[in-house]
């Protein structure tokens, strides 16, 4: 090979080119192989061969990805998973990345930004269909040729090795601002999963804005589990899509064949009233725009019979796949499956790669993997219906709202109360900051339970000890703090005695009691934020509002008392 293609190395029966990027979970190569066919070579960072469940659930993985055959999916040709650095060998396919394009060329509009949602909802139809989660979906992964298709590359293999993504260290693996809420709540992550990813990055090829802002990974992980999604600026048509697709609740998203199914339709309408051409683009690759197609069915044992037109591993004219292998029945289903749904196969344009050794794989369908996505899908479709409902009645006021009515209502006798025993204030104060504490101390502790009715169940039955302990440690914090600044400020309204007879001064114990809450309500307020990001059953706004109740109180006597001595 000329031109220094071989100074980095080889890797198997690979021969290792060019560093194509790196990130925490390993490195991606272009390689080329011995015939000098070009593919992507991912080489993940540490050897698994300690853990033999993580090397068992990983070769799984990549069994069923050597299954998919998709024009929307990057194919997987070859893995070596017993070695030093375990790596993954897929087609190399030259193109602009989604976030390449709409840093140049800005945000997609009209035809184009539904060809690329259709497409990355069918490609996800597809993997889930043969048992493949993605895991790190987002638009650097998302190859868009010439007419705006997408091609979807690089699985997030390493994160099957870790699914909460979360080292143990604490270090997060992956890209947060593209992450569902499971993936920081403990939970288990699975299809859902990736449709949360695809809501994000169709909202960003909208947009040009990352869905959940650009701050740091603490408050991209806030904005998430809050569902704090900019959708500014999305066309009203794809609008109930993406905000079911973001839903909190793993279980109320639509799955990705609803989605495909939904966009294949919005699709057919918008070539019923043609727009007018768009000027022409330029791209490395040459492609043609594929017919909206419907999502592929899971694969079935029997479309293993049916034959059709070899699709071969290189995509390049006059190049042969290097493995030579006729087409064999993992390829089968998913044709099968494409000519049911009536889709058209597009040309790929410049995609070479090659297999050294592979021998074909039999899929096999999972009947209850097939009844749980249909369940799942017909959630999602009642949950689509209402959110694209433009005239729904309003319902009840959201859960939080109530909360703040009922602390507003709590407020008032407790307001009277320190108007007329001004030291009554911070028995106030104490008594909410000890219950905010308590609450979400009980959700702190039965954090790992899988089951909700567990969790609540045992919050309530250990209400009473949290209860204890969180008033024997606000005794120390913040009851030291803020009665060190309490007495200051008692002292100085005083005129720096402090007599015997102090706490039947209304005005200078009302200012000490504002000075109280507003100290213990800060410290509470913050602990409440600080815990919250990880606990995603816990309602923070309302909690944060009964952190700052006693200060509100103390606020409230305190302007009583300068009207009273007003008028």
């Amino acid at each position: 090979m000329g031109g220094g293609r071989g100074r980095l190395g080889r890797v198997g029966p690979y021969t290792l080119v060019e560093r194509l990027g790196r990130g925490g979970m390993g490195e991606v190569y272009l390689a080329a192989t011995r015939r000098g066919e070009n593919v992507a070579l991912k080489m993940l960072r540490d050897a698994i061969e300690a853990d033999s469940e993580a090397r068992i659930r990983l070769e799984r993985e990549v069994r069923a990805l050597r299954r998919v055959e998709s024009p929307y999916v990057a194919r997987v040709l070859d893995a070596d998973l017993a070695c030093d650095r375990p790596y993954l060998v897929m087609e190399h396919i030259e193109g602009d990345t989604l976030l390449d394009r709409v840093r140049t060329a800005g945000p997609l509009t009209g035809a184009d930004l539904v060809v690329l949602a259709q497409g990355l909802a069918a490609a996800l139809a597809i993997i889930h269909a043969a048992g493949v989660v993605h895991r790190d979906l987002k638009p650097a992964n998302v190859l868009v040729g010439p007419s705006g298709e997408p091609v979807l590359i690089d699985f997030g293999i390493a994160q099957v090795l870790d699914a909460t993504r979360l080292t143990m260290t604490g270090t997060f693996l992956g890209t947060p601002g593209y992450s569902a809420p499971e993936l920081f709540a403990d939970e288990p992550v699975g299809e859902p999963a990736d449709v949360h990813a695809w809501a994000a990055t169709v909202a960003f090829a909208a947009t040009g804005r990352p869905t959940f802002g650009r701050g740091t990974v603490e408050a991209q992980m806030y904005a998430i589990l809050n569902g704090q999604a900019d959708l500014a600026g999305v066309p009203a048509a794809l609008l109930p899509l993406l905000r079911a697709a973001l839903h909190r609740e793993a279980a109320k998203r639509p799955t990705a064949a609803l989605l495909a199914a939904r966009l294949a339709r919005l699709a057919r309408a918008r070539e019923q009233s043609p727009e007018p051409p768009a000027p022409p683009k330029t791209a490395r690759t040459v492609r043609r725009k594929p017919a909206p197609a419907e999502p592929p069915p899971p694969p079935q044992p029997a479309a293993a019979e049916k034959t059709g037109p070899e699709r071969t591993g290189a995509r390049k004219a006059g190049t042969k796949a290097e493995s030579g292998a006729e087409p064999g029945p993992e390829r089968e289903p998913a044709r099968a499956a494409r000519q049911a749904s009536g889709s058209r196969e597009p040309s790929r344009g410049t995609r070479t790669a090659a297999a050294e050794g592979r021998e074909p794989r039999r899929a096999s369908a999972t009947g209850t993997r097939t009844a749980r996505t249909a369940s799942r899908g017909r959630q999602a479709d009642s949950a689509l219906a209402a959110e694209a409902a433009p005239s729904a009645p309003a319902g009840p006021l959201p859960a939080g709202n109530m909360a703040l009515i009922v602390l507003a209502l709590l407020a008032v006798p407790c307001v009277v109360a320190s108007v007329i025993w001004p030291v009554a204030t911070f028995a106030v104060t104490g008594f909410f900051a000890v219950l905010a504490r308590t609450v979400w101390t009980g959700h702190w502790l039965v954090r790992k339970r899988r089951s909700a009715r567990v969790r609540g169940a045992l919050r309530v039955l250990g209400f009473p000890l949290t209860f204890a302990g969180s008033l024997a440690s606000a005794v120390f914090w913040p009851g030291l703090p803020a009665a060190g600044l309490a007495a200051f400020a008692l002292w100085l309204t005083l005129g720096g005695t402090l007599p015997p007879d102090w706490w039947q001064r209304p005005a200078p114990v009302a200012f000490a009691g504002v000075v109280f809450g507003v100290t213990c309500g800060g410290i509470i307020g913050r602990e409440v934020e600080r815990v919250g990001s990880g606990l995603p059953d816990l309602r923070r706004e309302g909690l944060r509002a009964l952190a700052v109740l006693g200060g509100f109180v103390a606020l409230c006597a305190a302007a009583v008392r300068v009207v009273a001595l007003v008028l």
